[in-house]
């Protein structure tokens, strides 16, 4: 049986490259507007892509001259316009309280019935939204310390914590809420969440390989720019970062990707993500080949209103072919999509064994 290729599509702004606003058919401050979000979802989920990814950059961004919208609110727009794609705002560790954190990205698991996902990241303090902040003698530490004190808050409530029993008046089984005492001398968490226990208990949890330091155990999935990375059983679930260009009916890409630089140079992609450019049909072709060693790709597309349609023109067709592109089902969570157990939850009794006492 083929292993199906995750494809996720990241939707922020007019694409990945600093020029990209200058050939949307949308003006700078129309990027973000709610039916052009709303119209990439809905194509996105109509071709089958397993989930779509909110950038939140804490600086100043080139690509979206006049601004951006939060990611989580972005994504949380979109839990009621789709029933099947995933939903993964990035949320920044470095200056965000792992509360909050938990308290939005539980609120977005619930409000998309189970198909939510954080992407953790690091964040510069001197640019973290202008808040002087103190630096963290380790940002990778400190980004698993949020991440493993999230996970707690989620755990924070059992999942049959809310009975809602009409005849005693009571909306929640205080025994089945649990305090969370984490204190890092950064911050510090008390609980119990102010949310109940989420559809997957735990959203998905994104990180970069070059934010994991020495905790390679922390993420569900791991982002890489190395396109030899391969995936591993019992490992984390491997995602390539590809920004791609592709040849469209009127110009070819290294035409197209020559006009954008002529307007503001392409930043060097370095390490974290892998950069491609040619006509659909070789793209589809190389993502056939990458199904081999990696679970799944997150597209930036260079000009999302030039890209998209080019993708869903001609490449995705050729995955779908493949056998490599499987939709995501409406009423499944993410965890489901990606062959992700459900956590169980920390704080609540385990069953007995068949046959034993429990341990």
């Amino acid at each position: 049986m083929t292993t199906p290729l995750h494809v996720f599509l990241d939707v922020d702004g007019g694409g990945w490259h600093p020029a990209a606003w200058r050939r949307s058919r949308s003006t700078p401050d129309e990027v973000h507007s709610p039916s052009r979000l709303r119209g990439f979802a809905v194509t996105a989920q109509a071709q089958g892509l397993t989930g779509l990814t909110f950038e939140d950059p804490p600086a100043t961004d080139p690509r979206n001259p006049v601004g951006h919208l939060d990611a989580v609110q972005r994504a949380a727009f979109l839990a009621g316009t789709t029933d099947a794609i995933g939903l993964l705002p990035v949320a920044a560790t470095t200056y965000s309280e792992p509360f909050h954190v938990a308290a939005q990205i539980a609120s977005l698991d619930h409000s998309s019935a189970g198909r939510a996902g954080w992407i953790a990241t690091t964040s510069p303090p001197a640019v973290a939204r202008g808040v002087d902040l103190p630096v963290a003698a380790d940002p990778a530490t400190e980004l698993a310390d949020v991440v493993d004190t999230v996970r707690a808050l989620w755990d924070s409530w059992e999942d049959d914590a809310v009975i809602r029993d009409v005849a005693t008046g009571r909306y929640v089984d205080r025994d089945r809420l649990h305090h969370v005492d984490v204190d890092t001398g950064r911050w510090s968490v008390k609980g119990p969440l102010t949310v109940p226990r989420s559809p997957q208990g735990h959203a998905v949890v994104v990180v970069h390989e070059d934010d994991l330091g020495n905790r390679p155990d922390v993420p569900d999935v791991v982002l890489t720019g190395n396109p030899g990375a391969r995936r591993s059983p019992g490992s984390p679930l491997v995602v390539l970062d590809v920004e791609f260009a592709l040849d469209t009916t009127a110009h070819p890409a290294a035409d197209r990707l020559a006009a954008l630089d002529a307007s503001a140079p392409a930043p060097d992609a370095g390490n974290s993500r892998v950069r491609w450019a040619g006509s659909g049909e070789a793209f589809a072709r190389y993502l056939t080949d990458l199904s081999r060693t990696v679970d799944g790709v997150r597209l930036h597309a260079a000009v999302l209103d030039e890209d998209l349609p080019a993708l869903v023109r001609t490449t995705l067709p050729a995955l779908r072919l493949a056998r490599l592109l499987r939709a995501p089902l409406p009423g499944t969570t993410l965890r489901t999509t990606l062959g992700l157990p459900r956590p169980a939850n920390r704080f609540a009794p385990q069953p007995t064994p068949v046959g034993g006492a429990a341990l």
